[in-house]
C-alpha cells in the first residue's frame, strides 16, 4: 500500500513537472516550482517508471480494486521524463527519433491527465476519509 501511495505522489510530481510548459503558461507563478524540478527530470522520471513498473507484480488479491490508471500514468510520464536515456543506448537513429518525436508530442497531455489522475486519486482518499470522520 505504501508503494501505491509513493505512486500517486510520484505521478503527481510527474504529471506536473510533464505539464509544467502548459501550466506555467496559465499561472506564471509556479515557474519556480517547475525550474527547480526541472534540474531533477531524469531522476524524477527513471523513479516514477520504476515505482509503476515495481507495482504491476504488486496487486496481489485486490486487482478489481487496483487503480489501473494510476499504474498506466506513472508508466507513461516515467517513460516520457526518462526519455534522454536512450541517448546512452546504441539504438538506430530512425527509431531514436521515433521515441523523441512520441514523447514530445505527447508529453503535456499525458503530464495533464497523470496529474489529473493523481489528484483524483488523492481526492478520493480525502473524501473517503472525511467521511469516516464525519
Amino acid at each position: 500500500m505504501v508503494l501505491l501511495w509513493i505512486l500517486v505522489i510520484g505521478d503527481l510530481i510527474g504529471g506536473f513537472l510533464a505539464a509544467s510548459a502548459y501550466i506555467v503558461e496559465r499561472i506564471p507563478s509556479l515557474k519556480k516550482v517547475s525550474d527547480a524540478l526541472n534540474s531533477f527530470k531524469m531522476p524524477i522520471g527513471v523513479t516514477v517508471f520504476v515505482i509503476a513498473f515495481i507495482n504491476i507484480f504488486n496487486f496481489g488479491v485486490g486487482w478489481n480494486n487496483y487503480p489501473k490508471l494510476t499504474l498506466i500514468g506513472g508508466l507513461l510520464t516515467g517513460f516520457i521524463l526518462s526519455v534522454e536515456l536512450f541517448n546512452k543506448f546504441n539504438i538506430n537513429e530512425k527509431t531514436k527519433d521515433k521515441i523523441f518525436n512520441f514523447a514530445s508530442k505527447n508529453q503535456i497531455i499525458i503530464g495533464i491527465i497523470t496529474l489529473a489522475i493523481a489528484l483524483s486519486k488523492i481526492l478520493k482518499i480525502f473524501f473517503d476519509v472525511l467521511n469516516v470522520v464525519l
